[in-house]
C-alpha cells in the first residue's frame, strides 16, 4: 500500500504540473502516435504501436525482413469528426538489448497513410492489426541470441562494497544506500556459499531477503540469480517467472542475452510443482525515455490567374507567406515494473509558434495521464487526459478508466470523464460500462451536456485476432434517439500466399448526439437553444444536421516475387444529403443540401525493395476516383534510400488531374524530396522541401497557382 500511495502521489503532482501548461485549445492537426511498447514472449518480442483513434491495417513491406519497413493503413470513421493528423511525428521504441531499437515515423497522413520503421540494423518481424482496432503489432525475432552458449558463471562474482572515507560527510541517501549495500554485500555472500553447497532453496530464501531491500547495488545481479537458483532447485515456472522480471526491469542489462537464453532452454521444460505462489513485493524498477522535436515549416504561394468577362481578359497576380511557423513536440514516458505492480507516467504535447500576424500560436496537452496495473490482482486503473479505448467514448477525455480481469478471458471495465476534444461550447461529461467474454464486448453509456442528456447508448464489439485471420465488428444503438448510430465490420485473412482485407461502414456523421444541432446554429450553447424550443424539437434538430454514411472498401496485397508485391483497393462511398433545417437566426436557418452520390475509387499499386542497395523501397500507385461531380485519377512515385550510415533520402513525384461537372480542368504536379542525417546516436536532423505547381482551366476563368514550401527539424531521444 505504500508503494500504491507513493505513486498515485507523484502520478498527481505530475499531472497537475502537465495539465496547467495547457489553456483551451483549438482546432488544428493532431498527432496520430499515442504509444509504443515492448511485451517480451518466447516467440520475440511483440511491439504494439497504438494510435489515437481506429485504424484498419491494409499491408506492410518488406514482408518479413530489413531495416526499414513501411506499414500502409487507413483511418477509420471514428464516433465524432476526426481531427487531421500531421506528419514526421516520431515514437522511439523502448530501450531494450534483445532486439534492436527502432523509430515510427508518420507519413502522407492526409493522401496515402502510413508508418515508416526504421531499425537500427537488420530485423526479421511479421506484421499485424491490433487487437484493440487501433493499433498494429509488429514481433521481432530476438537477433541478441548468440550462436554459441554465453557461459554462466558456476557461482555470482560478488563485487566489494564501496568505501568511504571515515571523514566523510554523507547525505541523508548516501548513508541509507551505503547501509543497504552493507546488508545486501553479506546476504549475497551468503546466498553464494549456499550455491555452492547446492542448497538452491535455502539460495532462493536468501536471494528474496535481499530482493526485499531497497534497491542497491546488488539487487539487478541478484534478480539474475534468484532465477538461476530457482531454475537449479526445478522449479522452473518460477524461475520463468524471475527471468522474466529481469528482462522488464533491466532490458538493457549485462545479464539480459543470459536471461533469454535460459529462458528459450526453459521453453520446452515441464514445471514438476503445479504451484507458483503470490507474487511477492520488489524494488521499483524505473524505465525513463521519450524525445524533444522542434520543426520549422514555411511555404509561399503565388497565384497567377485570368477572369473573361464580356470577352475580355483581366490577367492579376496575387502571391503571400502562406504558413510560417514552428511546431514543437515533446513525448516522455516513464515505466515502473516489479514482480506484482506496473505502472506508467505518461506525456504528450506540442507547442505551435505561428510567426504570421493572421494566425495565433497555441499549444495543447495530447496526452497526460498514469496508469498502474496489478498483476496478482488482475485490475488496472488509468487517470489524465488520455484516448478513447472504444465501448463507446467518442474520443479524447480527461478521466478514469479502469478495468478487472484478463482481457483476453472475461474483464469488466468502468470509463468515465469529461471529452476534451477542442471543440466549442461546453464539454459533454460522461459514464459508461463494459464488459466482455473472450471476443465478445457489451457496453453502455450515457453522456450529458449542460445538464442535458446528449447521448445515450448500448453498443457491442466483437474482436478476433488469429494470425493473419481478425476481425472486428461494432454496433452502436441510441436508445434517446431510438436510432442506429454506427454498424461496422472490418477484417483480414490470408489469401493467395498474401493479405486481403475488407470493411463495411453505415454511420451517422458525426454519431448521434444534441450537440450536432449547433452546427450551423447561432450559438454554441445547448441550454440556450433549449430556452427557445422543447427537448424532443432540440433532438429533431440534431437528427436534421447528422449525415449518413455507407462505405464498402475490399483490398488485396501479394508479393510477386522476393523483392516486389502487388497491391490493389476497390472503394464506394455513399454520402446523404441533409433538408432545411432551422427557423431562426439563433438555430441557424441552413437550406438543403443535396447527397454526394456513390464516390468510387479504384487503387493499383506495386512496390518493390533491395533494387540498388540492400535497404531501398520503391513504390509506384495509380488512383482512379470518379463520383457526380468530379472525375480523375492520380499517380504516385516514391523511393526511399539509406546512404551510408548516417543519411537516408525520401523523394516523391505525384501527378493529379481531374474534370468537374462544369468541364472545368485542374492539373497538379508536386516533387519533393527529403533528407534525414544522425547526428549522434540521439541526435537526429531532417530537412525536406518541394513544388506543388495547380493549373486551373474553366470557362470564365483560368489561373497557375506555384507553392513553394520546406521545412526542417532536430530530433532528440532521451
Amino acid at each position: 500500500m505504500d508503494f500504491i500511495r507513493k505513486f498515485y502521489g507523484s502520478l498527481l503532482q505530475s499531472l497537475c504540473g502537465m495539465l496547467l501548461l495547457s489553456p483551451a485549445g483549438m482546432q488544428a492537426f493532431a498527432q496520430p502516435l499515442e504509444d509504443v511498447y515492448l511485451k517480451y514472449q518466447e516467440t520475440g518480442i511483440v511491439a504494439t504501436i497504438r494510435l489515437s483513434s481506429p485504424v484498419r491495417y491494409l499491408r506492410h513491406f518488406p514482408i518479413s525482413h530489413g531495416k526499414v519497413m513501411e506499414i500502409f493503413y487507413e483511418r477509420v470513421a471514428g464516433a465524432t469528426d476526426e481531427e487531421p493528423w500531421f506528419d514526421n511525428e516520431v515514437r522511439k521504441s523502448p530501450p531494450s538489448v534483445l532486439i534492436p531499437s527502432f523509430t515510427v515515423t508518420t507519413r502522407n497522413q492526409q493522401s496515402n497513410p502510413k508508418l515508416v520503421v526504421e531499425f537500427e540494423r537488420d530485423a526479421d518481424y511479421s506484421v499485424a492489426p491490433g487487437k484493440d482496432n487501433r493499433s498494429l503489432t509488429i514481433t521481432i525475432r530476438r537477433d541478441r541470441l548468440p550462436s554459441r552458449y554465453v557461459s554462466l558463471p558456476l557461482l555470482p562474482t560478488i563485487a566489494p562494497e564501496k568505501s568511504t572515507s571515515p571523514t566523510a560527510t554523507l547525505t541523508k541517501d548516501e548513508a541509507t544506500l551505503a547501509a543497504n549495500n552493507q546488508q545486501a554485500h553479506v546476504l549475497m555472500v551468503q546466498a553464494r556459499e549456499a550455491l555452492a553447497s547446492d542448497n538452491n532453496i535455502v539460495a532462493v530464501d536468501t536471494f528474496n531477503k535481499l530482493l526485499l531491500l531497497p534497491p542497491n547495488d546488488y539487487t539487478q545481479v541478484a534478480q539474475e540469480w534468484v532465477g538461476v537458483a530457482r531454475e537449479r532447485a526445478e522449479q522452473f515456472e518460477k524461475a520463468r517467472v524471475e527471468y522474466d522480471l529481469y528482462l522488464r526491469l533491466y532490458p538493457e542489462g549485462e545479464g539480459a542475452l543470459r536471461v533469454v537464453q535460459r529462458l528459450t532452454a526453459l521453453a520446452s521444460t515441464t514445471e514438476p510443482e503445479k504451484t507458483i505462489g503470490k507474487p511477492r513485493s520488489r524494488p521499483t524498477g524505473w524505465i525513463t525515455f521519450g524525445s524533444v522535436s522542434p520543426r520549422y515549416y514555411y511555404s509561399h504561394s503565388k497565384i497567377d490567374s485570368t477572369d473573361i468577362f464580356n470577352n475580355a481578359p483581366s490577367d492579376t497576380t496575387f502571391s503571400l507567406v502562406d504558413q510560417s511557423m514552428l511546431i514543437t513536440s515533446l513525448n516522455a514516458s516513464g515505466r515502473y515494473t516489479s514482480a506484482t505492480y506496473s505502472g506508467r507516467l505518461f506525456f504528450s504535447g506540442v507547442d505551435t509558434r505561428n510567426f504570421l500576424a493572421s494566425q495565433s500560436s497555441q499549444h495543447r496537452v495530447n496526452a497526460a495521464y498514469g496508469e498502474i496495473k496489478d498483476r496478482s490482482r488482475d485490475y488496472s486503473v488509468r487517470v489524465g487526459r488520455q484516448s478513447s479505448t472504444g465501448s463507446g467514448v467518442l474520443g479524447r477525455f480527461d478521466g478514469l478508466a479502469a478495468s478487472y480481469g484478463v482481457e483476453q478471458v472475461a474483464s469488466a471495465n468502468v470509463v468515465g470523464g469529461v471529452l476534451s476534444d477542442y471543440s466549442q461550447g461546453s464539454k459533454p461529461v460522461f459514464v459508461g460500462g463494459s464488459a466482455n467474454k473472450g471476443p465478445v464486448w457489451l457496453y453502455a453509456i450515457n453522456q450529458r451536456v449542460e445538464g442535458t442528456t446528449d447521448r445515450r447508448a448500448l453498443g457491442a464489439e466483437f474482436r478476433y485476432y488469429q494470425g493473419s485471420n481478425t476481425a472486428f465488428a461494432l454496433l452502436d444503438y441510441d436508445i434517446y434517439f431510438n436510432a442506429l448510430n454506427a454498424a461496422q465490420v472490418i477484417g483480414t485473412m490470408g489469401a493467395y500466399g498474401g493479405t486481403v482485407n475488407f470493411m463495411l461502414d453505415h454511420r451517422k456523421a458525426p454519431t448521434l448526439s444534441v450537440r450536432n444541432a449547433l452546427s450551423g446554429a447561432g450559438t454554441s450553447s445547448v441550454d440556450a437553444l433549449l430556452q427557445i424550443m422543447s427537448t424532443s424539437s432540440l433532438r429533431d434538430l440534431a437528427r436534421a444536421r447528422t449525415y449518413i454514411t455507407n462505405v464498402g472498401q475490399v483490398g488485396i496485397s501479394v508479393p510477386i516475387h522476393q523483392k516486389w508485391q502487388m497491391a490493389g483497393d476497390i472503394r464506394l462511398t455513399n454520402t446523404t444529403g441533409l433538408p432545411t433545417s432551422g427557423t431562426n437566426t439563433l438555430e441557424g436557418i441552413l437550406q438543403a443540401t443535396e447527397g454526394r452520390g456513390t464516390e468510387k475509387s479504384m487503387t493499383g499499386q506495386l512496390i518493390g525493395n533491395g533494387l540498388y542497395t540492400d535497404h531501398d523501397i520503391w513504390s509506384g500507385s495509380i488512383t482512379f476516383n470518379s463520383s457526380s461531380t468530379v472525375n480523375g485519377f492520380s499517380i504516385y512515385l516514391y523511393n526511399y534510400t539509406i546512404l551510408g550510415n548516417a543519411w537516408t533520402l525520401n523523394t516523391s513525384l505525384q501527378f493529379y488531374r481531374q474534370k468537374d461537372q462544369f468541364d472545368g480542368t485542374t492539373s497538379r504536379f508536386s516533387p519533393m524530396v527529403r533528407g534525414s542525417y544522425r547526428i549522434k546516436d540521439q541526435l537526429y536532423i531532417d530537412l525536406d522541401g518541394g513544388v506543388e505547381r495547380s493549373d486551373f482551366k474553366g470557362v470564365q476563368q483560368t489561373s497557375i497557382t506555384t507553392r513553394t514550401f520546406y521545412s526542417a527539424g532536430l530530433r532528440w531521444d532521451f
